[in-house]
């Protein structure tokens, strides 16, 4: 088969936020100042902190309960106090010294007053959270291919390595857990049949739908199509991402758009969004494909109460959803697979 790659790709670097509490306003505003200058494999901002890929503590302000749990005191007036059971902690943890609690085992400590170790430190959370960059990385290649290439299974190599297994016709893609960016941007695209679908053993699945949203939540392209600046929006249905990674912003949206359609305009007008975010969280939302231009698209049977995460459940986020027809969805959605059509009376 023929070797094909993606054209007009480029090695753009993810967008990873980090998330702080305990610390004094000056300090804090020192530390972002560090982290806005860092250089590394990934850009650094900073977001709240249930939202964020990694979280820094201040040391000084922690200590610990007779339960056992990690209790940080508020260091801005905005903040609350932050309980935390560390052994549930599920991203990367880092604390500012000094360690208040000496019973407390920090893995990871750095100086807040040196930009050196604020560096180092955001460079070994670059390391921790290499599946998020291969990730956001495999799903920039797969936005830039055209539509006549998300057809059929493709094997993704370098230097004679299998980095990656995707199946467009069952919506699924499969990394190799020591895949690295810089190579899966190099990697060769190889046409295989359909049978070469099945990854080896130790590859981690994630569907197309969810690796298309790792890049548009982590990039700083304009990736929200220009009719959703201006025509009306609605709600559609669940997000066919697992609900953890919704931001807060971006289920208040669903929130609003499900009780009510709105433009844009409207939108920032109901919820305060600045208007920057509120196109990213769309577009976000459109690549799920949650929302939509086109009322005839919307899904008006009853379905889960967008007021309560709870009752979204992780198999629908995570599978793509039910086995109904997709021919009504907008494109980035049709990036998942489509169910074959029933037999009609004229092919019997």
């Amino acid at each position: 088969m023929a070797v094909q790659r993606p054209r007009g790709l480029r090695n753009e670097q993810p967008v990873l936020w980090l998330g702080m509490v305990g610390f004094a306003p000056a300090q804090r505003k020192s530390i972002e100042a560090a982290v806005a200058r860092a250089t590394g494999s990934a850009q650094w901002r900073v977001c709240p902190f249930g939202d964020a890929d990694g979280w820094w503590v201040n040391g000084a302000k922690c200590s610990i309960t007779e339960g056992g749990r990690l209790k940080v005191a508020p260091g801005l007036p905005t903040e609350h106090t932050l309980r935390l059971e560390l052994p549930e902690v599920d991203r990367p943890l880092a604390f500012a010294e000094p360690v208040a609690p000496a019973n407390l085992e920090a893995l990871c400590v750095f100086d807040p007053a040196s930009e050196a170790g604020i560096h180092a430190t955001l460079g070994r959370f670059e390391k921790w959270l290499q599946p998020v960059r291969v990730r956001f990385a495999l799903g920039a290649m797969l936005l830039a291919r055209d539509s006549e290439d998300r057809r059929g299974t493709y094997h993704l190599s370098h230097r004679g390595a299998l980095l990656a297994v995707v199946d467009f016709q069952q919506g699924m893609a499969a990394i190799a857990p020591k895949a690295q960016p810089p190579d899966l941007w190099e990697a060769a695209w190889e046409k295989r049949p359909s049978a070469a679908g099945l990854p080896p053993q130790g590859f981690k699945s994630s569907t197309i739908t969810e690796l298309a949203w790792t890049y548009v939540r982590r990039t700083d392209r304009d990736m929200l199509p220009p009719r959703y600046r201006t025509e009306k929006i609605f709600y559609r249905h669940v997000p066919r991402v697992p609900m953890r990674q919704l931001r807060d912003s971006q289920l208040m949206l669903l929130r609003e758009l499900s009780a009510q359609p709105g433009t844009l305009q409207s939108l920032f007008q109901r919820t305060a969004v600045p208007l920057p975010q509120l196109a990213h969280d769309l577009a976000c939302l459109y690549y799920a494909g949650s929302v939509t231009t086109s009322p005839e698209t919307v899904d008006h049977g009853a379905g889960p109460d967008v007021n309560s995460v709870g009752l979204w459940p992780e198999s629908v986020a995570s599978t793509g959803g039910d086995s109904r027809s997709r021919q009504d969805l907008t494109a980035p959605a049709m990036l998942e697979r489509r169910p074959r059509p029933a037999p009609s009376d004229d092919d019997a």
